[in-house]
């Protein structure tokens, strides 16, 4: 009994020593002294200018496999541990926004929310969040935007427009995307979209083409990348052999060759309207119009316009 009772008494000594010890633990945690670890500071980078150079998806390419492309533009200075000024690309201009954290690591800035997975003087990277109301969106989230500061970029030797140029395994990805596009002319599905995307112009007085242009409130919804991710373009043909307005697509390939794309009516008339289509884009679009194929990193590779098509009897 007396060993036993030794025992117990050593035990309550153990356990009160691990008890202060957490004690003692918790009188320095972020809910005494205000600072919450997990959440880094931009003051130590207040003044700093940092360029941005690479972006790319999660899994290191700056491409996808429609044809969308990461570019790293952004010039950035912290002007506050609260605030931070971004410049336009290609101007003197810039923004001022005001940072707002959120918990963790999570930030929101320029309408945009952010994580930010690495921080120091020299570089700092930052992941774009989608967001579903107040959760995030993984499978969206997965942008990344690495930045060098500015004396960090004076050291290394390199122009920053070197260190902006698409990597080998961005090459490797975009010439097996182009392979797969110009081994199916005929398939919309295996078509490849590109900044450089297909340039149409008229070379007859018969024919009268125009890009469609979209305005900043159209472009607020969406990415500004729809405009060379799907280019559509309007033409009016004069001299037709009748009256007629047409939507559909059509693929162009790597040789300015014009194959008819996709159409929508109802199914009894898919095969008449296809003949119909398939006369226009032979008989007048091929032969009227200067064609100039879309090209990534320099491969000129198939891929899809999308026309509004109106004939005219008349002649200009």
């Amino acid at each position: 009994m007396q060993i036993k009772g030794h025992i117990i008494a050593q035990f309550g000594r153990v356990f009160l020593f691990i008890f202060c010890c957490y004690l003692s633990g918790c009188a320095g945690t972020a809910e005494d002294d205000g600072h919450d670890p997990r959440r880094p500071s931009f003051e130590p980078i207040v003044g700093v200018d940092f360029y941005e150079v690479r972006r790319s998806f999660d899994n290191g390419l700056a491409y996808d496999s429609i044809g969308f492309v990461q570019e790293a533009e952004w010039h950035v200075k912290f002007t506050r541990g609260d605030a931070i000024q971004i410049y336009v690309p290609g101007s003197d201009s810039s923004f001022n926004f005001e940072i707002t954290h959120d918990h963790d690591s999570f930030f929101h800035f320029a309408r945009e929310s952010w994580k930010v997975v690495d921080l120091n003087r020299d570089s700092l990277m930052l992941q774009r969040l989608s967001l579903d109301g107040l959760r995030v969106n993984k499978m969206r989230s997965n942008v990344y935007m690495r930045f060098y500061a500015k004396e960090y970029l004076n050291g290394l030797g390199k122009s920053l427009v070197r260190l902006r140029e698409p990597r080998r395994q961005d090459t490797l990805f975009v010439q097996e995307m182009v392979w797969r596009a110009n081994r199916n002319l005929t398939h919309v599905d295996s078509s490849y979209s590109s900044k450089n995307y297909p340039k149409l112009a008229s070379k007859s007085g018969l024919l009268e083409i125009e890009r469609r242009q979209y305005d900043s409130l159209e472009l607020m919804s969406q990415s500004s990348a729809y405009e060379y991710l799907y280019p559509e373009y309007d033409i009016t043909i004069h001299g037709a052999y009748k009256d007629f307005y047409h939507t559909f697509s059509v693929l162009v390939g790597p040789d300015g060759k014009l194959r008819l794309g996709k159409f929508f009516v109802m199914p009894e008339f898919v095969e008449s309207r296809r003949r119909v289509l398939t006369g226009i884009v032979d008989v007048y679009l091929q032969n009227l119009l200067d064609v100039t194929p879309a090209s990534t990193l320099g491969l000129p590779h198939n891929s899809v316009v999308y026309l509004r098509v109106r004939g005219k009897m008349d002649k200009p």
